[in-house]
This record gives structure tokens, sequence and C-alpha cells, in this order.
């Protein structure tokens, strides 16, 4: 209820209103009884019935109808009120959440599982309250108020109505004991692997259609989906006695009050009035049925929507990065590594193993070795994507975290490799890393990015709308409007992750004139597989299972003929390739 915020209220009425029209819904059967009753009173001779008592009681039937249904409805309004707040709220306090959380959660978790959480969860909250909260409330509220009508009517018929009710909750209860052990969790897992595995393949759909391939070939999705439609059919067939059981109680009531019904009428010393309660055990029994499979319905349902809010207040409950109590700025833009251990996993290995360095303000580090060596979560140390396990990293001679978090990303630039461009104008995403710029500002960040060209080919130019991934773009040319958009923060640190990686001659020297422009008395690390965009940097890591293994210049470490001079050896074979017996280089 604390995420309805204002509309908490709401809900209340929702449930009053529900719960009176849920009692009203009685009064037609009372208003049936008397009726009978006038009309057994009266016997054969029809001269004698109170016509008038009898319109009376149909009206007050109609009447009472009528206020149930209106009440129902006005239960339903205000559920759906606090349902569209509570839903709102959740995804406003989901999305301000994430947008706190370090950078390293966002790296560790999919947007597949980030999403299901933000849509189906809420949905489930939103579905859950506007409307299985007013027939739950409904179905509970009219069999305890149909419980003390029959007590008051026959509590001997009541007594024989209730044990098949009884053991009908008995199994209900089994039901709901085996859903909350450990199957929604599961539940929940299987939907988000599918969600994750589906996001993945939509998002390769062309390399799976240029080999002509099916869903089929697409492992990871493919196990997925058959991994939940294994699950869930598993969990269905396992379901089916019990709630053949619980469905079976409660439509079977009539099995046990008509025999009972025939045995206390032999002995009544008023048959008369015994038929009546009958009667009105008769009649409304179905309604009770209708009532009791609403609650194992929405007691089901409240138990999908527990598990969906208590997987959104665990995405609620992550901590976001610790901030500095005292926060310091530092004096210089110097990094260093002290002793730096770290590791994704509490019991896995060190990715990064006791790595000591120097990064000199205003010069170039290149990060270089094998994949997995641990080169970008140097880079995202720095940025405290995490906080490092052992060691310490200071800027400037203050720890970073020392320093005010959002303040110190503010003094970062970050050029990955994967692009991600908004569904905007060209000027919006280069204006996302400085939303205060002029048009002049961001025309300059994109000339001296060597965009011109790019803006030259656009109808609207810097307000052209592209789409997400760069619908309009090549892969070069995103990694340019990222570079304009670097070039526009003017930021003293500069990390580079494989700017080049994916860029084609023409658009790479486009692209290195660009880095020429951003690293201008940056304090620059660089991660690249392309050693020859590192020969003129003043210091180059060479990276090994997370530890330092060699240190120089270019020039120093071909002199080592060590590690680096290996991998340049087999950078320059690779730039040459054979065709037909023809060396390209």
């Amino acid at each position: 209820m604390s995420y309805a915020g204002t509309y908490k209220i709401s809900m209340i009425l929702s449930w009053l209103f529900s719960a009176l029209g849920g009692i009203l819904s009685l009064g037609p059967y009372i208003c049936i009884y008397f009726a009978a009753q006038t009309l057994l009173e009266a016997g054969e001779n029809l001269t004698l019935l109170n016509r008038e008592q009898m319109a009376h009681f149909g009206w007050m039937a109609v009447t009472l109808t009528g206020f149930s249904f209106m009440l129902y409805g006005l239960g339903l309004l205000f559920s759906h009120l606090a349902a569209f707040n509570l839903m709102a709220n959740l995804r406003i306090q989901l999305i301000r959440h994430l947008g706190e959380l370090p950078l390293g959660f966002h790296i560790s978790n999919p947007s597949g599982k980030l999403r299901k959480i933000i849509e189906r969860n809420t949905e489930s909250m939103e579905n859950f309250v506007a409307h299985q909260l007013p027939d739950l409330t409904q179905a509970v509220v009219t069999p305890l108020a149909f419980l003390v009508s029959m007590i008051l009517f026959d509590w001997r018929l009541a007594l024989i109505c209730l044990i098949p009710i009884a053991i009908g909750f008995v199994i209900l209860g089994s039901m709901l004991q085996g859903e909350s052990s450990g199957f929604l969790e599961q539940y929940q897992k299987s939907q988000a692997d599918m969600s994750n595995a589906a996001v993945e393949y939509v998002r390769g759909i062309s390399v799976v259609k240029v080999f002509g391939q099916t869903v089929h070939s697409f492992k990871n999705f493919h196990d997925s989906i058959m991994n939940y439609k294994s699950f869930v059919t598993q969990y269905s067939l396992s379901m089916g006695k019990p709630m053949s059981g619980y469905i079976a109680c409660v439509h079977g009531i009539f099995f046990v009050l008509i025999p009972a019904g025939i045995t206390f009428y032999q002995i009544s010393s008023n048959p008369k009035g015994f038929i009546l309660s009958f009667i009105f055990f008769i009649v409304f029994t179905p309604l009770v049925a209708v009532m009791l499979m609403k609650v194992m319905y929405s007691s089901s349902n409240k138990l999908i929507t527990t598990q969906a809010l208590d997987t959104i207040e665990s995405l609620l409950n992550e901590k976001q990065m610790p901030q500095a109590i005292n926060s310091q700025k530092p004096s210089s833009y110097n990094i260093v590594f002290d002793s730096v251990s770290f590791q994704y996993e509490k019991n896995g290995s060190k990715t990064i193993d006791q790595l000591s360095f120097t990064a000199k303000a205003g010069t170039v580090t290149a990060l270089v070795g094998a994949s997995g060596g641990g080169k970008s979560t140097v880079a995202n140390l720095i940025a405290r994507f995490w906080d490092v396990d052992d060691g310490s990293i200071c800027v400037g001679g203050v720890n970073v975290k020392d320093m005010d978090y959002d303040q110190w990303l503010s003094q970062v630039s970050f050029v990955f490799q994967d692009v991600n461009l908004f569904k905007m104008s060209i000027a919006e995403n280069v204006a996302f890393s400085k939303p205060t710029a002029t048009e002049e500002e961001i025309l300059k960040a994109l000339s001296l990015a060597q965009c011109d060209d790019i803006l030259a080919k656009l109808p609207d130019g810097i307000h052209t709308v592209i789409g997400t991934k760069g619908v309009y773009l090549s892969g070069g040319e995103m990694q340019r409007i990222a570079l304009a958009r670097a070039i526009l923060k003017d930021s003293p640190v500069v990390l580079l992750d494989e700017a080049t990686a994916f860029a084609d001659p023409e658009n790479e020297y486009k692209i290195q004139k660009a880095l020429d422009v951003l690293m201008q008395g940056k304090t620059v690390l660089m991660i690249a597989h392309r050693l020859s965009t590192i020969t003129s940097a003043e210091q180059i890591l060479v990276l090994k299972n997370g530890r330092l293994a060699e240190r120089g210049s270019h020039t120093e470490l071909l002199e080592l003929s060590g590690l680096y001079a290996g991998m340049y050896k087999e950078y320059q074979s690779g730039t040459s390739w054979k065709i037909g017996g023809k060396t390209h280089a």
C-alpha cells in the first residue's frame, strides 16, 4: 500500500465498497426467502396473498441488486485509480533508482531482466489491485456473510455445507503452499531468462537470417523457451489433482446438502419453516461456489503478485554507490593504482590482482593484453563502476571513494566500441554530455569529431532524428558522433575502449583525427587491439591474468622481446593477408 502514494484512500474505499457490495448481494436471496414464506402462508388460496408485500419484496430485491452492482462498480473505480497510480509510482521509483545505481550494476544485469521488472512486474501489481483486489474482497466477504445467514436460518444445514468447504480450503492451502515453495521464484526466473534470450535473439536477427537459420539454431533462446514450457507443463500437471479436488468440493455442496435436507425434513417439527430454509440454501449455494472459485484464482494471483513485488523491492533495495561524507576534489588528474585487487564474484578468481601503476596527467596510457586479462575492468574501476576489494585508486592524491560520485563521473568521458545512440536528434545525442550546450558548441564539437560529411547527407542536419543503435548511421559514423559527445563534455580524464575496433579505413582515419583532438591535454587510458594506434603512447601496460606483466613505451617493450613484442609481431602478421598468392597490407 505504501507505493500507492496519495491514493491509499482509494484502496481503502475499494475494499469498503466491494465488501458492502458483496454483503448487499445477499439481499435478493433474502427477499426471495420472505417472498416464498408469504406464498407458503397463503397456501392454495391465493386470495389471501398479500400482493403489496410480494411487490415490496420484488422491488426490494431489484433495489438491493442495483445497489450491489453500484457499490461493486465504485470499488472497481477506486481500485483502478489506485492501481494506475501504483504502477506509475513503481515505474518512476524503479527508473529513478536505476539511474542512481553504480554503472557496474547495469553491466551485470541484462536489459531484458530489468525491462521485465519495470514492465511486467509492475503490470502484475496493477492488474491485481485493479481487478483482483475487489474480486478477492467480495469473494471473501460474501461467503462469510452467507455463513452468518446460514447459521441464522438453520445451523444444522450450515454445518453440513461447511464440511466440503473446509475440505476444499485444506486442499487450496496445500496448492498455495506448493506454489509458494520455490515455484514462483523459478517461474519468474524462467520468464526473465526467456526475456533476456529474446532480446539477444532480436538484436542478432540479421545474423540469423543471413545464414538461413531458425530460432532452433539460437540455442539460448530455444533452450529458454523449452525450459519454460517444460517447467510450466510439469507444474500444471502436478496442480491438476488438487485443483480438481478443490473444484469438486466447492461445487459438491449439493451432494451433502440434499441428503441432509431430506433427513432433517423427515424429523423436522416445522416442515414449512424447514422447506423455506432449505430453499434458501438451494438458491444461494451456487453463488457461494462461484465466490469460492474466485478465492482460488485470486489467491493464486496474489502469490504471483507477491513474488513480483518481492522482485521489485529487491531491485529497489540494491545499494547505491557509497557516497563520501566529506567529499574532496583532486588537485590534479594523475591516476594511481596502488596494489589494487578486484573480483566480480566473492568466491571467484581475481580479475585484477595486486595491480600498481601511475598514469600521469596529460599523458596517454595504453592497456594491452589477451582477452580476459582485465583491461576493461581497469577502466571500469577508474570510473567507479565498482569499488575495489583491496588497495586504492587515487586521482590527484584523493581516493576515488572520497570524491563525490556524480562529481567524479562528470570529470570522466567514455568512448566504448559499442556505441549507444538514443532515438533523438543528432544535436540531442551530442548534448547529452552537456545539456546546457548551445547549437554553436554542438556544431563545433561535431566538426572537431570529423562529422561534417555525416551532417551534409542528413536531411535536417543536426536536427535529424536517428533511431536507437544508429538506424541511419554506420558503426564508424556512430563512433564519431560519440566522440563529438566526449569532445563537447571536455572532461580531464578520457577512457577509450577499443574506439576504432570496427571502423573501416576511411572512418578509422577520421576517428583517429577526432581522438587526437579529444586527447589533447587529457589523462587518457586507451584499450586497443590495433597496436598501431598506441605506438606513440607515453606508457603501455601489458596485462596478463589481471597482473602487470610489462610496462614501458612502444620502443622499450619491443627491445624487451617479451609479451608485447610477440603481440606486435602477430599484429603485423595479421595486417597482411593473401588471396590468390598475393600479399595485401
